[in-house]
């Protein structure tokens, strides 16, 4: 197995959950980026969001870029950070970026009312719902496809979390970087 491992998906693909699954699978150990960038920051994303997407931006590229000096890891990176060309180039450096591709239905599903995702709330901050949900998440995973896709490995995100997990480590067995 590769000594990093970066998930990469749309919010809501199951970053988050997946990624402990296989880091325990593996004997790794699971870093979420949001976590890191908060607890580098002291600051919370939305808050960091509130200054503008520019300032919270480059608080996950340090954080990505931290991440590079570890062995064992799976990180999950934010849904937007790989969306920057340098980020990307970073990630896929240092080791397999796998693209977690779950459905515009799915990620609906998922995010439901979820509260603290600046992207997918309206002007006032309130949560987005119904067809404004559903064409704002269609519209940001349109934008963001061309970067996913250009993950090492791409793994249907749309089963349980633990299906997943086991995806992903059959799909990185004997990995090497070509």
């Amino acid at each position: 197995m590769p000594p990093r491992i970066y998930l990469t998906g749309f919010m809501a693909s199951g970053k988050s959950s997946v990624g402990p699954l296989l880091a325990d699978r593996l004997g790794y150990r699971f870093v979420d980026l949001d976590w890191l960038v908060e607890a580098r920051t002291g600051r919370t994303v939305p808050a960091l969001f509130a200054e503008g997407e520019g300032v919270f931006r480059a608080a996950e590229a340090d954080a990505l870029r931290e991440t590079t000096a570890g062995e064992g890891l799976v990180v999950a990176t934010g849904g937007g950070t790989l969306v920057e060309p340098a980020n990307l180039v970073v990630a896929r450096m240092a080791g397999p970026v796998v693209w977690l591709q779950a459905s515009v239905p799915m990620v609906v599903r998922r995010v439901g009312r979820a509260r603290g995702r600046p992207m997918l709330a309206d002007a006032t901050g309130r949560p987005l719902r119904g067809d404004a949900l559903e064409g704002r998440v269609r519209s940001l995973l349109a934008a963001r496809e061309p970067f996913y896709a250009q993950a090492d490995l791409v793994v249907d995100a749309d089963g349980t979390a633990d299906m997943v997990a086991r995806d992903v480590a059959e799909g990185l067995a004997g990995w090497r970087r070509a």
